[in-house]
């Protein structure tokens, strides 16, 4: 554990010291995944399904907003399904429309985590998510799950109407709409990641030590085990070594992201009581783990300058010593 703090501690003055470059860094990165990701699922658009188009946009993302960002994403999906039907496009972007002004629009900080659903599902690092919203949010997790779950089965649905479906514009509009409203699967899984963020919630609030832990290792397992019972039920035959090498990855990714955002140290706690004119408080703190980080020290010896030393101090005894024999 020790190693793990030293390690973190040079981390994150790494960060500080090249923040400046490591940010935009980051943001071609997400950008990149994103554009990759969204190409996987529905990339018809044969001019824009390549690994160049999409280093060009996550290079230009560096510059955007997550509220920005998720824009230009719609428009690159809108323009993929307008190159296959162009009123399946419109109806597209007019869901699209209403997500960003009725909800995105007020809060555009959710704006990431409706992109990193889709971004999960394609990557199979699905069970990151309900557990880290639980960790880091309060009940308003339900928003962006609905709204992120709710637009990876959108898609799902168009690529599944598109491969199998030879119909006309109108009636594969109607079918896809009707597919997607009555996808039972789609509604389970809001269900399921809904509860899981619930609990963890509720696990990582409670006055418990390791609460934390408790909370991340208590939403990966429920996740894991309500999904493989949705795939039994829905017959999704899903590759189940890569689901749970997914799902202790994205266990992994959780952990690590509390443990470089907040480890606590629970040998240390501190239960308070104390009172002013109208309350009476019960404090219970919990200390983070820091440590100091081993700083090497080096000297530097300069020869010709310790033996002019040595000889000022010999000739300093010699004078002593001719004085004590007068």
């Amino acid at each position: 554990m020790t190693q793990l703090l030293v390690f973190r501690e040079h981390l994150q003055k790494f960060y500080q010291k090249n923040a400046f470059f490591l940010n935009p860094l980051c943001r071609f990165f997400i950008g990149f995944i994103i554009f990759f990701s969204i190409n996987r699922l529905i990339g018809y658009h044969p001019v824009l399904n390549h690994r160049y188009i999409e280093a060009i946009l996550a290079l230009t993302s560096i510059l955007m907003s997550g509220e920005v960002l998720l824009f230009f994403s719609a428009v690159f999906i809108v323009v993929h399904i307008f190159y296959v039907s162009n009123l399946l496009a419109v109806a597209v972007a007019l869901l699209f429309a209403v997500l960003y002004f009725a909800y995105l629009k007020f809060v555009p900080e959710h704006a990431y985590l409706i992109m990193a659903f889709p971004i999960a599902f394609s990557l199979n690092l699905v069970c990151a998510l309900p557990v880290l919203l639980g960790l880091l949010t309060g009940p308003v997790f339900v928003l962006p799950i609905i709204c992120g779950v709710s637009v990876y089965y959108l898609l799902r649905t168009i690529t599944s109407v598109l491969s199998t479906s030879t119909d006309a514009s109108i009636n594969l509009y109607q079918t896809v709409m009707q597919q997607f409203i009555e996808n039972e699967e789609m509604y389970l899984f809001i269900l399921v990641f809904s509860l899981v963020s619930l609990v963890v919630y509720l696990l990582r609030t409670r006055r418990w030590d390791f609460s934390f832990e408790i909370s991340i290792l208590t939403g990966g397992a429920a996740n894991v085990i309500a999904i493989l019972l949705l795939n039994y039920y829905f017959n999704s035959n899903i590759n189940i070594l890569l689901f749970l090498l997914g799902s202790v990855l994205s266990l992994g990714l959780v952990w690590g992201l509390y443990f470089f955002r907040m480890p606590l140290n629970y040998a240390g706690v501190e239960n308070l009581q104390f009172e002013d004119d109208e309350y009476y408080y019960y404090v219970r703190a919990v200390p983070k783990m820091n440590i100091a980080v081993p700083r090497k020290s080096v000297k530097r010896f300069n020869a010709k300058r310790s033996n002019d030393v040595s000889k000022t101090k010999q000739k300093e005894e010699q004078g002593a010593d001719h004085e004590n024999v007068m």
